[in-house]
């Protein structure tokens, strides 16, 4: 390296003396020729005198595409074959979107490595250009970087989830709603396609935790948001050519476009609830999430002598509430398709849930005291988590600083993603990984176990997603409503596969399926 560096300086002195030279003879001239060895030393110079980091290794990339036609346009989706490079490459490798490289994470130690004991290094997020557009200049909690704005408002949305996503006030707003879904199952007479139920179900559900809403599952309305919502978080899922490049922000896609148009279409529906709760807002009638947030941006603008203000523009307000609103829905979601493809594809797992959900409620719903008392239940949930991983490579991390993990030196201002989907297949953590076994997660007292350590359905560390302390009950009790009532089996024609729907690069989703629904009668239900 030395000697390379030494030829290199002895290059630009030869080109500067060549300058000087040529500027003694014809003073305010320098051909064309010397500046063009001049930029082209100079350049060559910054290249080989950058700092070489000992990244991960990874597969060969192509000039400007890098990876691309392989990882992110083959014949699996992306999580899948970036699971199998493992196999050649170990835990932690480099890809390269374009040329952006980024540094995949494939197993527990390694993820758990990066954030959590290096948490802080990793707790940053790129600075893609969709993250940009999707969170109006990162101000949302979801693709900010670790700063003091994404701190203050985690903190307030984790307050209003506890407050109004807990206890009696979830069990009142899901026993309703979740009962009207459940009689419009039972009044199917045939095959039924679950999907445009379950998003309407929790559409109507985050509705009224963060509007107080009052929709009803046939309301009209609610057709086109979902059609709406799901297109958009399609579309987000399969990347955009504008983050990889540059010039096509200037001069979109179409699809990035209609991306756009339809995340407008989200966001005029978000403002609009908070421009109504402004109106009728007061502090002796707090009625939701949204209220809480702008009791919150009241505060602030009271404390005179803070810098907090700059955080709660009316901005950062209407992002706090798209993210709780949004990630309510989706990830719920399709969550939800996922287990009800797997409870009717697995009746013995079903028929154990009935039974420990009768010994424990008798007639009546079950409730959230009655969490503690159903471990199966627990169990079967969090298997459906496990090979559910509907967001199988979680939000991307950049790295704050230089840093390293798994033996390897990651650059400041990398890209860093967990495969999820990875870790809950990852045979050496899971005897049968493919299997559907609730039991799993029970000891041989029929207890549940400590949480596995390549158990991460909701990530880990400070940038952990954090709805998971209401997701996990809240789910919990949807599958138990439904169980407790119904038995789900799939309707003629229709076998299991495990198989994913190779429609997205980043989002894990069933095949298409329909079930039959039968309700069970009372004297089944004590």
């Amino acid at each position: 390296m030395s000697e390379v560096l030494s030829v290199v300086k002895r290059a630009l002195q030869h080109a500067l003396q060549t300058t000087r030279d040529l500027s003694a003879r014809a003073p305010g001239t320098v051909t064309v020729q010397v500046l063009c060895i001049g930029a082209t030393v100079c350049l060559v110079g910054r290249y080989l005198l950058k700092k070489r980091y000992r990244l991960p290794p990874g597969p060969s990339a192509l000039p400007l595409i890098g990876n691309l036609p392989t990882i992110a346009y083959g014949k699996d989706p992306l999580y899948i074959t970036l699971s199998r490079l493992t196999e050649k490459y170990g835990p932690a490798i480099t890809v390269y979107f374009g040329p952006v490289p980024c540094v995949m994470l494939n197993r527990a130690d390694v993820v758990t490595e990066a954030l959590v004991q290096r948490g802080g290094d990793f707790s940053g997020r790129p600075f893609l250009y969709s993250l940009g557009i999707m969170s109006n200049g990162f101000r949302n909690i979801l693709f900010s970087s670790d700063s003091r704005a994404w701190k203050i408002h985690r903190k307030i949305a984790v307050q209003a989830l506890r407050h109004y996503m807990s206890g009696p006030r979830m069990e009142e707003v899901l026993h309703n709603v979740v009962s009207k879904a459940i009689d419009k199952m039972a009044a199917e007479r045939g095959p039924l396609d679950p999907h445009s139920l379950t998003m309407i179900l929790m559409f109507v559900m985050i509705d009224m935790f963060c509007f107080a809403g009052n929709k009803e599952l046939d309301d009209p309305k609610l057709e086109q948001l979902r059609d709406m919502f799901e297109k958009l978080t399609t579309e987000a899922g399969n990347g955009f050519l504008e983050d990889i490049i540059p010039p096509l922000r200037y001069f979109p896609t179409k699809k990035f476009r209609k991306f756009v148009d339809r995340l407008n279409q989200f966001s005029a529906y978000i403002y609009e609830q908070i421009d109504q709760h402004r109106r009728t807002f007061s502090r002796d009638n707090m009625r939701d999430i949204t209220d809480s947030i702008l009791l919150a941006q009241m505060e602030a603008e009271q404390e005179e002598e803070s810098d907090d203000i700059q955080f709660f523009t009316n901005i950062h307000v209407g992002q706090t509430v798209a993210d709780l609103f949004g990630g309510g829905v989706d990830t719920s979601r399709m969550t939800l398709d996922w287990g009800l493809y797997y409870l009717a594809s697995f009746p013995e797992v079903q028929k154990r849930m009935q039974a420990e959900l009768d010994a424990v409620t008798g007639s009546r719903l079950p409730g959230c005291a009655d969490r503690t008392k159903l471990p199966y239940t627990e169990a079967t949930l969090y298997e459906i988590l496990r090979l559910g991983s509907v967001t199988p490579l979680s939000v991307p991390h950049r790295t704050l600083s230089d840093t390293s993990v798994g033996g390897y030196e990651v650059p400041k201002d990398t890209m860093v993603m967990i495969n999820l989907w990875a870790l809950s297949r990852d045979p050496k953590h899971w005897d049968q990984p493919d299997a559907f076994r609730p039991e799993r997660f029970l000891d041989s007292e029929g207890k549940l176990i400590p949480r596995p350590e390549s158990f991460m359905p909701f990530s880990v560390g400070r940038r952990s997603c954090l709805g998971e302390i209401v997701a996990k009950p809240e789910l919990l009790l949807i599958f138990a409503c439904i169980v407790k009532r119904l038995t789900l089996s799939l309707a003629p024609g229709f076998v299991f596969d495990s198989k994913p729907l190779n429609t997205s690069m980043i989002m894990h989703l069933p095949q298409p399926y329909k079930m039959v629904v039968s309700e069970r009668s009372p004297g089944e239900r004590v």
